[in-house]
């Protein structure tokens, strides 16, 4: 489920590192820690234990660590209509395993033009719906340039938010508005084999609060080198695979592999590199 975005892209948002025009979401969902900092706003490189100090035994999920049998909080993976989230052993890594939240809404017909589902805070599934001129008349809340009528829920890509429409919705102030969220990534729930198997994130051009997907390396991947100097320092490289990067370098991805033809992968900001799709 895909939420509607009020506005394009505005990179120093969604970076999450005033300045820096690199997508650096995953970091910070993963928890890593950033190290030094560039003339370009970004950090130099991230410390990421979960990914450099991986326990097969544990399970991770937003900057935090879980042993077998431990359960998520409920109220963190409801935005992903999951639940009941617990760690389990398996191989080669422990994985979360949850429950499944079928919405009421997902099996019904529903009136788009005339009515509209309303949300909660944080919710997966709608609370109710209002047609009619009783949903002509609800407040509105104007954000982007964008309408939205109190109950409708929607996102901010330039701010990484998730909020609900309120009638005292103030626009203006969205980083503290007590009906906003900051979006979380939930890759670490679907993904985790290939982020800790050696992936890398793929972004959306347009949508980089979150990675849309993790690539793993391929045996017909090649160097395309930048035009930094090379570093004998391993924590300013990037690692994929067999392949070692230096900063500036880029992926070479051969034309067979039709799934990312357009697709741009490039070591930025260590360890890790990152890839664009558009």
């Amino acid at each position: 489920m895909r939420w509607q975005t009020v506005a394009l892209v505005a990179l120093l948002g969604a970076a999450g590192v005033l300045g820096c025009d690199v997508p650096l979401r995953h970091y910070k969902t993963l928890g890593c820690n950033p190290i030094g900092k560039l003339s370009s706003g970004c950090p130099e490189r991230y410390e990421c234990p979960s990914i450099t100090a991986h326990d097969n035994e544990k399970c991770y999920f937003n900057g935090k660590t879980y042993k077998i049998g431990d359960t998520l909080p409920g109220d963190q993976v409801a935005q992903f209509c999951q639940a009941s989230c617990f760690c389990a052993a398996e191989k080669p890594f422990a994985k979360f395993i949850c429950a499944q939240i079928d919405c009421p809404e997902f099996f019904r017909r529903f009136d788009h033009e005339h009515c509209m589902r309303t949300y909660k805070k944080g919710s997966c599934c709608s609370d109710g719906s209002v047609c009619g001129a009783e949903r002509d008349n609800l407040a509105q809340c104007k954000v982007e340039n964008e309408i939205y009528k109190e109950g409708q829920r929607f996102s901010i890509d330039k701010t990484c938010q998730s909020c609900i429409c309120t009638a005292d919705f103030d626009a203006n102030v969205t980083d503290k508005n007590p009906n906003c969220y900051e979006t979380t990534c939930g890759f670490e729930l679907y993904s985790g084999r290939k982020v800790y198997g050696g992936g890398v994130p793929v972004y959306y051009k347009e949508e980089r609060c979150c990675p849309s997907q993790w690539r793993l390396p391929k045996e017909s991947d090649k160097v395309i080198q930048g035009s930094s100097a090379v570093s004998n320092d391993p924590n300013l490289q990037c690692k994929y695979g067999k392949l070692t990067l230096n900063v500036g370098d880029k992926l070479e991805i051969q034309q067979e592999d039709e799934e990312y033809q357009k697709t741009s992968c490039t070591c930025s900001v260590p360890p890790l590199l990152h890839c664009i799709q558009d």
